[in-house]
């Protein structure tokens, strides 16, 4: 594929998902105390920032890309601190604060480039005004050129089929990052981008190549997708499309340091690629070298789009 100089300031995506306030506390060292066997960790560093559907924002609005986000959040100071971190990355946040609830926090604490323990406050948002979120969507999708669907399992998404059909009728490309055992419910998506384990739940275990094409492909037609990009960690990623022959891309790198969110950086290059105007084919080659770049960084990290076009243009 030809190598250029690419740029995604014309890119227009909405984004709409589970949102989550990510916390970083670092320490340089730890130790064990040793008649308990328990880590102790003295905090240097701490770092908040938008998690969940809030990191795909991130991530697009890091490689150049304009981006709405809607979602919820909780009443409270954590939801305060997630909609100045999106504001101050120029992401424009249309959030639904839902009242006696908690926004869903994660704490990461990290030593020596490694994650001793997360802390998860609040397992889901309990919503049930889907006609308000419905509401936002619906006025905002005509400004937009894709659309992408953020599943974490929090609750924001429990009726994303109604979101999917009303996006298929306004002929816009429908992204999601699936979660769970049931992927009925993504039906009709213009792309689904599970990992391998995701997409193992889901069609059984593969223990051989041929095993994923064939899967892949059936799992394509009994969903009525599009396309579907199952990511691979070290061995990278393969798309499968209707009526076409799977294409693989290779891992341009071995190693990985953390895969955390490296799914979130493949759907957001992949949906700030497709609203510019470049092939699926092409959307999901930068993906896959932008995917190289962030599992070389430690934690839930983005990209810049200076960092992509090094790396395509070496």
């Amino acid at each position: 594929m030809k190598k250029e100089i690419i740029d995604f300031n014309n890119a227009l995506v909405l984004v709409v998902g589970d949102l989550i306030l990510d916390c970083y506390w670092y320490s340089k060292n730890y130790y064990m105390l040793s008649e308990q066997s328990m880590p102790v960790a003295l905090i240097k560093k701490i770092k908040k920032q938008p998690g969940g559907a809030g990191n795909v924002a991130k991530n697009i609005a890091e490689i150049g890309g304009k981006c709405k986000i809607i979602g919820v959040i909780g009443e409270d100071s954590e939801g305060i601190i997630l909609q100045k971190l999106l504001k101050h990355i120029k992401i424009y946040a249309d959030l639904i604060s839902i009242k006696n609830s908690k926004t869903i926090t994660k704490i990461r604490v990290l030593s020596k480039q490694k994650q001793l323990i997360r802390l998860d406050f609040q397992e889901k948002y309990i919503f049930n005004n889907f006609n308000l979120l419905y509401k936002k969507i619906l006025n905002s999708l005509k400004d937009y050129k894709v659309l992408v669907l953020s599943d974490y399992a929090k609750g924001t998404l429990f009726h994303i089929k109604k979101i999917i059909n009303l996006a298929k009728k306004m002929s816009i490309h429908i992204l999601i990052d699936p979660k769970g055992i049931d992927f009925k419910k993504y039906s009709g998506a213009s792309l689904l981008t599970p990992n391998l384990s995701e997409f193992e739940k889901i069609v059984g275990k593969c223990n051989e190549e041929q095993q994923i094409l064939t899967k892949g492909m059936k799992l394509v037609s009994e969903l009525n997708l599009s396309a579907l990009l199952v990511t691979r960690s070290k061995n990278g990623m393969t798309l499968f499309q209707s009526e076409k022959k799977p294409i693989h891309f290779p891992a341009i790198s071995k190693t990985a340091s953390d895969v955390t969110g490296a799914g979130d950086t493949v759907i957001s290059i992949i949906a700030s690629a497709l609203a510019t105007g470049y092939s699926l084919e092409e959307s999901c080659f930068y993906a896959n070298v932008g995917a190289s770049i962030v599992i070389q960084k430690i934690g839930t990290e983005t990209l810049n789009i200076n960092e992509l076009n090094t790396v395509l243009n070496m």
